[in-house]
């Protein structure tokens, strides 16, 4: 209002100025067009010059007259009149009022002006700041509207996170640039914090009082702790921490890394009941370590017992240590005790194992699940509840060395479905079912292995192919390698199996190589079950024991080549076999050194000190050609209804020749030689000379010393 009515009075300013400036002006105009109208008659007025001022000129028409009118005659020039008296100056005119307006007038104008540019600014300026408080308010709506649906996006994401977590009833959520608290589900607190390394002390200073606490030496975790992207969680320096649980799943206090990184360091973490004490193995509340895809877990100089989760109702098992499927880390110089598994590695990458001891495990103590790249060093399985060492899922490009096993309750080491893996390094004890496990591989080597007091120190079953054993070592247990009757194609080479209570090998399977094994003190060195075929065995060494190779009549296709052995004491080969083939070899000692009961070729085989030579049991033929025996009682033993062909051979023994064979070629058949009955007389003598010294001593201790009297002679004899 006040800006329209100081418009209105400039206005009116201005049209009056107009107005005095126009009636100023009018009277000068009307006498300088008098002073130019012509005179009467069409004469010209000539205006005299006004008083001092200079003539004008005279010129009719004022100087502009036309060229066509003819020239008048000039009139003779009056004669001057005398001057008059001089008169008076009139009063000047008055000097002509200015066209333009008056110095007020200007100012009042431009003061209107000023007041009008004001006003347009005061208005404009009005106007903006009427946007401006409403585009704040517009932003400040937004913002709150943001903020509120961010909230509520958190609170969801919050929600979500908890629901797949097994719904804790404490839990927090460690981002970088905040540590979001979430109560029972419900997201109750943003703590802003700095980026950077987070302590578990830091993290106290940001929760409610009793979720974490820090007492001396001991700290008590009281929720679980859920990483994000970007954040690096440490627990070091801390001598005991307690991780709470209970019987139920929302009891638990895990850590899950997400994207981040855990380090732990210099610590012993527990999981413990509200009393503090160890949580039962079935407890489902069991605080646990999980890695999840991008994240990691380092643990250096750490102690972890008391966590894992056991299988129950539809949750499955969770190990103490667990690194999903591309997470990755490492556990350096850590001991895991009384855990439901101790550490399971499962499709990460890259996890460095070096210094783990696993113990006491309810179920197994580490588990490999199609990981890849992990590297394994000094690592220690004892006393678990399964396997020390469980290697499965899809193929990996990872070998398995540097692990030893005691006392677990199923195998040390089971490897299964894998492809071309390398197990070297291995060392086993006095587990439970055994040392290793082959299932389902493929084209897999083994190198390095021992076997102490294993009921079977390597088991290969269930489709296994294409495996090699080099540089086996068993010692003690009830077998050493068994060969089941799915296995095909595999070598056992450069060994050595001790004191097998029951074989040192057993063959079910097919195509299987045994070269350059030495078997010492089994009760049978090989044994050929029913279904093996396609075996050959190759420069073996069989010492002692009570069976060398036993070949049973279900077995097929089996080659022995260059055996020797030495003081078995039943049997050094007991072929029933069909079409068995003996190539070469030594033997020495024992009771027989080669019985047959089934047709069978044998060659080039030097038979030496047993009781028995060679025992033939078989309906249908059997052949000997260049078979050299040196047998002390018995040389060749061909039972009624068996056939023997001899060829080319030499039998020596007391009794060379019990039975009817089909002799071919030279043979040499006679007593034992004298060296072999010298060494025969030795014991004889030997027990001669000591039976003697029984007697004497009998006879002395029975009449004493006394001196037997001759008899007396009657008087008067002679």
């Amino acid at each position: 209002m006040t800006s329209s009515r100081t418009r209105r009075q400039g206005i009116a300013r201005i049209i009056l100025a107009s107005l005095a400036i126009s009636a100023l002006a009018l009277p000068a105009t009307a006498a300088s067009a008098a002073a130019a109208a012509p005179a009467p008659g069409g004469v010209a007025m000539v205006q005299s010059s006004p008083p001092a001022g200079d003539g004008g000129s005279s010129d009719p028409g004022g100087g502009g007259g036309g060229a066509s009118e003819p020239e008048p005659e000039p009139e003779p020039e009056p004669e001057p009149e005398p001057e008059p008296d001089p008169q008076p100056d009139p009063d000047p005119a008055p000097a002509p009022r200015p066209s333009g307006p008056s110095q007020a007038e200007l100012e009042e104008k431009r003061r209107a002006e000023q007041e009008r540019k004001a006003a347009e600014k005061a208005e404009k300026e009005a106007a903006e700041a009427a946007a401006k408080a409403a585009e704040k308010a517009r932003k400040a709506e937004e913002r709150a509207r943001r903020e509120a649906a961010e909230r509520a996006e958190q609170a969801a994401k919050a929600r979500s996170s908890w629901d797949e977590r097994g719904r804790p009833r404490q839990m927090v959520t460690v981002r970088v640039d905040r540590v979001e608290v979430v109560d029972n589900g419900r997201l109750t607190t943003l703590v802003p914090r700095r980026p950077g390394v987070l302590s578990l002390k830091e993290l106290d200073r940001m929760l409610p009082a009793d979720w974490v606490t820090i007492d001396g030496d001991t700290a008590t975790v009281n929720m679980a702790i859920v990483l994000t992207p970007g954040v690096n969680f440490e627990i070091a320096d801390i001598p005991t921490v307690k991780v709470l649980g209970g019987p139920e799943t929302p009891d638990a206090c895990p850590i899950y890394t997400g994207s981040g990184r855990l380090t732990l360091k210099n610590t012993t973490l527990s999981g413990v009941d509200r009393g503090g004490q160890p949580l039962p193995m079935e407890a489902a509340g069991r605080p646990f370590l999980e890695a999840a895809t991008g994240g990691e877990i380092h643990a250096t100089d750490v102690t972890i017992t008391d966590m894992g989760v056991p299988e129950h109702g539809q949750v499955t098992a969770e190990p103490a240590v667990g690194f999903n499927p591309n997470s990755t880390g490492s556990l350096v110089r850590t001991t895991l005790q009384r855990n439901n598994i101790g550490v399971e590695v499962s499709r990460a990458q890259n996890v460095n194992l070096d210094g783990v001891t696993v113990t006491e495990s309810q179920t197994d103590g580490i588990v490999l699940n199609a990981d890849k790249g992990t590297r394994m060093a000094n690592l220690r399985a004892e006393n678990n509840g399964g396997n020390g060492m469980f290697v499965g899922g899809a193929n990996s490009n990872r070998s398995v060395s540097g692990l030893t096993t005691k006392n677990n309750a199923l195998y040390g080491l089971v490897v299964t479905q894998q492809d071309g893996a390398k197990v070297s390094g291995i060392a086993t004890e006095a587990d439970k079912a055994g040392g290793l496990r082959l299932n389902q591989v493929k084209n897999i080597e083994i190198t390095d292995y021992t076997a102490t007091d294993q009921p079977i120190g390597i088991f290969t079953h269930v489709g296994s192919t294409g495996i090699v054993l080099d540089n086996i070592r068993t010692s003690g247990g009830r077998r050493g390698v068994v060969i089941e009757k799915s296995t095909l194609n595999l070598e056992l080479k450069n060994s050595t199996i001790e004191g097998s209570r029951v074989a040192g090998v057993n063959v079910g399977g097919k195509e299987v190589r045994i070269n350059g094994v030495q078997i010492t003190d089994a009760k049978a060195g090989v044994r050929l079950e029913r279904g093996a075929a396609h075996v050959q065995l190759t420069g073996m060494t069989i010492d002692g024991g009570r069976d060398g190779v036993v070949s049973s009549a279900g077995a097929a296709d089996v080659t022995i080549t260059d055996l020797t052995a030495n003081n078995v004491s039943d049997g050094a080969i007991r072929l029933a076999t069909p079409n068995a083939v003996v190539n070469g070899g030594t033997i020495t000692g024992g009771s027989t050194g080669i019985q047959v009961t089934a047709p069978a070729t044998i060659s080039a085989v030097a038979i030496n000190g047993p009781s028995a030579g060679m025992r033939v049991r078989s309906p249908e033929m059997v052949r000997a050609e260049n078979v050299a025996i040196e047998a002390t009682s018995l040389g060749l033993d061909v039972a009624p209804g068996s056939q023997l062909v001899l060829a080319n051979s030499s039998v020596h023994a007391l009794e060379a020749v019990r039975g009817v064979f089909v002799p071919e070629g030279v043979n040499n058949i006679s007593l034992p030689p004298l060296n072999l009955l010298a060494a025969m007389g030795v014991p004889l003598i030997l027990l001669a000379i000591v039976l003697e010294q029984v007697h004497s001593f009998r006879q002395r201790k029975v009449g004493g010393n006394k001196k037997r009297l001759p008899p007396a002679i009657p008087v008067g004899a002679g």
